[in-house]
């Protein structure tokens, strides 16, 4: 498909969903291919700091109104770093796109060096020898088959090199 058709169907399908969402009705042709993981190793800081805030807090600052906002907004931020914030892996035609604690990164398939899988962790190096990103099972909860048949697919379909490894690093 020419990327001039691909822009019309983007544009009418973007114009159908704005009027199916009007009428109550779910958009079409959204499902974007993002492969969800879960952070737990930052929430679990912004927690305990947020305890160590509650335990800690001296006798005389007991009633004090902000000290106790503090602690609650610390809890409330490890909630929502936990269940909303949630790291990804997208895999589009031309490109691998995930979110960092930064942003959102994209790297196009030109830009990769390589990709290596592997049981609990898989990584794509980037061809500035300096960028290399990890998707881990441990780290970040990620669903690792399905990352795993998604960027050997994506290797394949763009002649990427592809490496296995049965040890973790």
């Amino acid at each position: 498909m020419s990327r001039r058709w691909e822009r019309m169907v983007e544009k009418n399908q973007k114009r159908l969903n704005q009027t199916r969402v009007k009428h109550g009705q779910s958009p079409i042709g959204t499902q974007d291919g993002a492969i969800k993981g879960r952070s737990w190793v930052f929430p679990l800081a912004l927690a305990t700091a947020g305890l160590l805030f509650a335990f800690t807090m001296p006798a005389e600052r007991s009633g004090d109104s902000l000290y106790v906002i503090t602690v609650i907004l610390y809890l409330l931020l490890a909630v929502f770093h936990y269940f909303v914030r949630r790291p990804y892996l997208k895999v589009s035609k031309n490109a691998l796109t995930w979110r960092t604690y930064t942003g959102e990164k994209t790297a196009t398939a030109g830009d990769i060096a390589s990709i290596q899988v592997g049981d609990n962790q898989s990584s794509v190096l980037l061809k500035d020898g300096k960028t290399k990103r990890s998707f881990s099972k441990v780290y970040h909860l990620y669903p690792m088959d399905r990352i795993n048949e998604a960027l050997t697919q994506f290797a394949a379909a763009h002649q990427i090199p592809l490496h296995r490894s049965t040890k973790e690093t």
